[in-house]
Protein backbone atom coordinates (compact mmCIF):
# COMPACT_ATOMS: atom_id res chain seq x y z
CA UNK A 1 0.00 0.00 0.00
CA UNK A 2 1.40 3.41 -1.12
CA UNK A 3 2.01 5.69 2.36
CA UNK A 4 2.21 2.94 4.69
CA UNK A 5 2.23 -0.85 5.83
CA UNK A 6 0.26 -3.65 4.89
CA UNK A 7 -3.04 -2.96 6.62
CA UNK A 8 -2.38 0.19 7.82
CA UNK A 9 -5.23 2.41 7.68
CA UNK A 10 -5.87 5.32 5.42
CA UNK A 11 -6.53 7.14 9.01
CA UNK A 12 -4.56 6.92 11.91
CA UNK A 13 -5.83 3.60 14.23
CA UNK A 14 -8.79 2.77 11.55
CA UNK A 15 -8.61 -0.45 9.73
CA UNK A 16 -8.57 -0.68 6.14
CA UNK A 17 -11.35 -2.37 3.89
CA UNK A 18 -9.81 -4.68 1.66
CA UNK A 19 -11.59 -6.85 -1.13
CA UNK A 20 -11.04 -10.23 -1.84
CA UNK A 21 -12.20 -10.92 -5.10
CA UNK A 22 -13.50 -14.82 -6.07
CA UNK A 23 -14.00 -15.70 -9.83
CA UNK A 24 -14.50 -19.50 -11.30
CA UNK A 25 -16.22 -20.72 -14.56
CA UNK A 26 -19.72 -21.74 -13.03
CA UNK A 27 -21.62 -21.09 -10.29
CA UNK A 28 -21.12 -24.47 -8.43
CA UNK A 29 -17.37 -23.50 -8.90
CA UNK A 30 -17.65 -20.27 -7.80
CA UNK A 31 -18.75 -21.06 -4.65
CA UNK A 32 -16.39 -24.23 -4.27
CA UNK A 33 -13.65 -21.50 -4.36
CA UNK A 34 -14.95 -19.41 -1.80
CA UNK A 35 -15.37 -22.13 0.77
CA UNK A 36 -12.11 -23.28 -0.05
CA UNK A 37 -10.53 -19.83 0.20
CA UNK A 38 -12.69 -19.45 3.45
CA UNK A 39 -10.55 -22.62 4.85
CA UNK A 40 -7.53 -21.16 3.77
CA UNK A 41 -7.80 -17.17 5.55
CA UNK A 42 -9.07 -19.44 8.77
CA UNK A 43 -5.49 -21.21 8.72
CA UNK A 44 -3.58 -17.90 7.29
CA UNK A 45 -2.27 -15.46 9.48
CA UNK A 46 -0.42 -13.38 6.61
CA UNK A 47 -1.86 -9.79 6.64
CA UNK A 48 -5.24 -9.85 4.80
CA UNK A 49 -4.32 -6.93 2.20
CA UNK A 50 -1.86 -9.23 0.75
CA UNK A 51 -4.03 -11.99 0.33
CA UNK A 52 -6.60 -9.25 -1.73
CA UNK A 53 -3.71 -8.24 -3.54
CA UNK A 54 -2.63 -11.32 -4.96
CA UNK A 55 -6.22 -12.64 -5.35
CA UNK A 56 -6.75 -9.13 -8.00
CA UNK A 57 -3.81 -9.23 -9.63
CA UNK A 58 -2.61 -12.69 -10.11
CA UNK A 59 -5.40 -14.96 -10.82
CA UNK A 60 -7.83 -15.00 -13.62
CA UNK A 61 -11.07 -12.86 -14.07
CA UNK A 62 -13.30 -15.86 -15.00
CA UNK A 63 -17.19 -15.45 -15.62
CA UNK A 64 -18.28 -15.79 -12.31
CA UNK A 65 -16.71 -13.16 -9.85
CA UNK A 66 -17.32 -12.50 -6.13
CA UNK A 67 -15.92 -9.61 -3.95
CA UNK A 68 -16.05 -9.90 -0.58
CA UNK A 69 -15.00 -6.45 1.34
CA UNK A 70 -13.94 -6.36 5.22
CA UNK A 71 -11.82 -4.47 7.51
CA UNK A 72 -10.64 -7.62 9.12
CA UNK A 73 -9.65 -11.57 8.65
CA UNK A 74 -13.70 -12.99 10.49
CA UNK A 75 -15.21 -10.27 7.93
CA UNK A 76 -13.31 -11.17 4.73
CA UNK A 77 -13.90 -14.99 5.75
CA UNK A 78 -18.00 -14.23 6.57
CA UNK A 79 -18.48 -12.95 3.49
CA UNK A 80 -16.42 -15.61 1.84
CA UNK A 81 -18.80 -17.92 3.68
CA UNK A 82 -21.50 -16.28 2.83
CA UNK A 83 -20.78 -16.84 -1.25
CA UNK A 84 -20.11 -20.53 -0.67
CA UNK A 85 -23.25 -20.73 0.60
CA UNK A 86 -24.81 -19.35 -2.12
CA UNK A 87 -26.37 -16.61 0.25
CA UNK A 88 -26.40 -12.50 0.01
CA UNK A 89 -23.84 -11.47 2.93
CA UNK A 90 -23.01 -8.27 4.41
CA UNK A 91 -20.27 -6.54 2.34
CA UNK A 92 -20.79 -9.00 -0.82
CA UNK A 93 -21.26 -8.69 -4.23
CA UNK A 94 -21.62 -11.31 -7.14
CA UNK A 95 -22.36 -11.58 -10.58
CA UNK A 96 -21.40 -12.82 -13.65
CA UNK A 97 -19.66 -11.43 -17.08
CA UNK A 98 -21.50 -13.96 -19.36
CA UNK A 99 -21.54 -14.49 -23.19
CA UNK A 100 -18.26 -13.67 -24.21
CA UNK A 101 -16.40 -11.07 -26.00
CA UNK A 102 -18.40 -8.78 -28.06
CA UNK A 103 -17.51 -7.56 -31.21
CA UNK A 104 -15.02 -5.20 -32.08
CA UNK A 105 -16.30 -1.77 -32.54
CA UNK A 106 -14.02 1.64 -33.93
CA UNK A 107 -16.04 4.92 -33.10
CA UNK A 108 -14.89 7.97 -34.76
CA UNK A 109 -16.15 10.54 -32.42
CA UNK A 110 -15.65 13.72 -34.15
CA UNK A 111 -12.19 14.69 -32.60
CA UNK A 112 -9.25 14.18 -34.00
CA UNK A 113 -8.75 18.24 -35.82
CA UNK A 114 -5.37 17.16 -35.52
CA UNK A 115 -6.10 14.98 -39.14
CA UNK A 116 -8.54 16.68 -40.81
CA UNK A 117 -9.49 14.46 -43.66
CA UNK A 118 -8.29 11.47 -41.97
CA UNK A 119 -11.20 9.64 -43.04
CA UNK A 120 -11.20 10.52 -46.47
CA UNK A 121 -7.58 9.59 -47.12
CA UNK A 122 -8.51 6.13 -45.30
CA UNK A 123 -11.75 5.49 -47.71
CA UNK A 124 -9.51 5.89 -50.82
CA UNK A 125 -6.48 4.16 -49.01
CA UNK A 126 -8.07 1.30 -47.26
CA UNK A 127 -11.01 -1.08 -49.47
CA UNK A 128 -11.60 -2.47 -46.34
CA UNK A 129 -12.48 0.27 -44.05
CA UNK A 130 -14.22 2.01 -47.04
CA UNK A 131 -17.08 -1.15 -46.74
CA UNK A 132 -17.22 -0.61 -43.33
CA UNK A 133 -17.67 3.28 -43.26
CA UNK A 134 -20.19 2.20 -46.51
CA UNK A 135 -22.15 -0.54 -43.98
CA UNK A 136 -22.65 2.29 -41.03
CA UNK A 137 -24.07 4.93 -43.42
CA UNK A 138 -26.91 2.25 -44.43
CA UNK A 139 -27.41 2.13 -40.91
CA UNK A 140 -27.28 5.75 -39.76
CA UNK A 141 -27.80 8.42 -42.61
CA UNK A 142 -31.83 7.21 -41.96
CA UNK A 143 -31.67 7.59 -38.54
CA UNK A 144 -29.80 10.72 -38.49
CA UNK A 145 -31.09 12.66 -41.16
CA UNK A 146 -27.54 13.13 -42.61
CA UNK A 147 -24.79 11.66 -44.56
CA UNK A 148 -22.25 10.13 -42.75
Amino acid sequence: MIGGGADEGLVAGAASVVPWVVSARSAAGLRAQAARLAGFAVADEGAVSDVGWSLAVTRSALAHRAVVTGASRDELVAGLEAVAAGEPGARVVTGSAEGGPGKVVFVFPGQGSQWPGMASGLVEACPVFAARLAECAAVLDPVTGWGL
